[in-house]
């Protein structure tokens, strides 16, 4: 058997690519520079042609620092950031710019499509919230608001189906974990959903074609083998979603675990046996990249995005030097609280349009302050989500952050401070990376299905972060970012409520 797999993981603001070997090893990665992702107001788009160029070139890196040639890759697997919509031409490319999952501008159509399938009907079915995030309201939106774009779109894909049709796929093609963020999904019978599909207006030959993460859907073309340097016929292999793959990657695989994986988002993933969804809309449950299993999710939208929002608005050069400020300064920051509403607010409220805000300012605030309320802020943010799943059917034993979000020190400790909870540190630095390995491996035949691939690929926790701050202490701050949400919510919708009066 050859002795790599090669992995591509498709982020939000950044690409890599990975070569790994039979225990989960990195042997090789190459990584981009920052990916532009921008538009005006609350619009997030981007040029999904640069990402395929980037990740073609990034394998064809990745072989050159592991040392090997492209006959020693077994297979190629795909994750990526979650419900970004690419609207594709006939010919199966883009035919307009990428619209990402931390768009918010589709929140008034999907308020206009709960008038014809109920937030409740919506939720049975999809086991998601009604939200902006999902792809559903940003193929509506771009239906309804770029009439010369949509005249042009035949099919609509995710960026991983983009990746593998650009690799050598005959058709676009997504996997189940990928789909069940789409909103166009039954959770349940795992099938594109026709009640959905009818009251939205949109029909299913829009959709890709549906695999199973770990399915072998194609091999590599001569064209993308001469890009790549990997061998024409390399097996490609459907992946997962970034978030599955990271749960995957860490071996959080039983009810009672939960991944908390740090990236542009936090997302916390906890495994159940069937779908689970929560009718109150406070988190959301997703197909695991282990087909036949599924994840309870919450998710914090602009986590890492708020640090590096932060280092760069305050004018603090690196996200090292914004960390330093922030471990200088006091606990508690002064009394400033963040509200890190960068991306509106995912779990528990949904709601797309939240704003960001700095709260409790003096003359006296510094810049320091400023740094350790953006890291409190997304902790207790944070700390929202995980009080959210106390409504979960199934309790949450242990807590395993992702080492690769938390290789700095500060934030892992401000998270058990500011959450009060102890954190299994992840031996994994490249969780995605590492749950796409276990879909690879699997689908050149190493393992006889994804459970056991991850089993034995899976990180292992290899130290505890424990919480340091005195309780009281923690609980007034606690108490002070309530009121802040409170106020902050509060003031928001009542200013909307006088917009729509006026």
């Amino acid at each position: 058997m050859a002795e790599h797999v090669c992995c591509l993981d498709m982020g939000t603001t950044s690409v890599k690519a990975a070569l790994l070997d039979l225990e989960g090893r990195i042997v090789g990665m190459a990584s981009s520079a920052q990916l532009q992702v921008g538009g005006a107001g609350a619009g997030a788009e981007f040029d999904a042609d640069e990402h395929v160029r980037e990740a073609l070139r990034l394998v064809r890196e990745a072989l050159a620092k592991a040392g090997a040639s492209g006959g020693s890759v077994a297979a190629l697997s795909v994750t990526n950031q979650r419900a970004s919509v690419v609207p594709l031409c006939r010919d199966l490319k883009p035919c307009g710019p990428a619209i990402s999952w931390q768009d918010t501008r589709c929140g008034d159509v999907v308020t206009a499509f709960s008038r014809t399938l109920s937030a409740e009907r919506f939720t049975r079915l999809t086991g998601l919230p009604q939200s902006f995030l999902w792809t559903l309201g940003k193929t509506l939106w771009l239906k309804s608001n770029r009439p010369d774009v949509w005249a042009s779109t035949a099919r609509i894909a995710l960026v991983h189906d983009l990746v593998l049709r650009a690799l050598g796929t005959d058709d676009i093609v997504t996997d189940v974990s990928n789909a069940s963020l789409t909103g166009m999904l039954e959770l349940r019978g795992g099938h594109w959903s026709r009640e959905i599909l009818e009251a939205a207006g949109l029909s299913e030959s829009l959709l890709p074609k549906l695999a199973r993460p770990g399915e072998v859907v194609g091999k590599l073309s001569e064209e993308a083998a001469r890009a790549t340097g990997l061998a024409a016929g390399t097996p490609l292999v459907a992946g997962g979603g970034d978030q599955q793959c990271a749960t995957l990657g860490i071996g959080v695989l039983d009810p009672g675990d939960a991944g908390l994986c740090l990236g542009t988002a936090a997302v916390v993933s906890c495994p159940v046996p069937e779908p689970l969804p929560d009718p109150a809309g406070r988190y959301f449950c997703t197909a695991h990249a282990v087909p036949g299993r599924f994840v309870l999710e919450g998710i914090h939208n602009a986590f890492g995005a708020s640090q590096s929002w932060a280092a760069e608005a305050l004018d603090f050069g690196s996200l090292e030097a914004l960390e330093a400020a922030a471990a200088a300064a006091p606990a508690g920051a002064g009394g400033v609280m963040f509200l890190p509403w960068l991306a509106g607010i995912g779990t528990p409220d949904f709601d797309a349009s939240a704003r960001g805000v700095f709260a409790g300012m003096t003359m006296a605030t510094g810049r320091g302050d400023l740094a350790r309320a953006v890291f409190e802020g997304i902790a207790l943010e944070t700390g929202r989500i995980l009080d959210a799943f106390q409504a979960s059917p199934v309790p949450l034993r242990r807590l395993i952050l992702s080492g690769g979000g938390s290789s700095r020190a500060l934030i892992g400790q401000v998270l058990a401070d500011l959450t009060g909870r102890e954190l299994l540190l992840d031996s994994v630095t490249q969780a995605s990376l590492a749950g796409a390995a276990a879909l690879a491996w699997t689908g050149a035949g190493a393992f006889p299905d994804v459970a056991a691939a991850g089993a034995a690929l899976g990180g292992r926790p290899e130290r505890i972060l424990r919480p340091a701050l005195p309780q009281e202490q923690r609980g007034a701050l606690a108490r002070r970012y309530e009121r802040w949400v409170a106020a902050a919510r509060a003031a928001e919708h009542g200013a909307a409520d006088e917009e729509v009066k006026a």
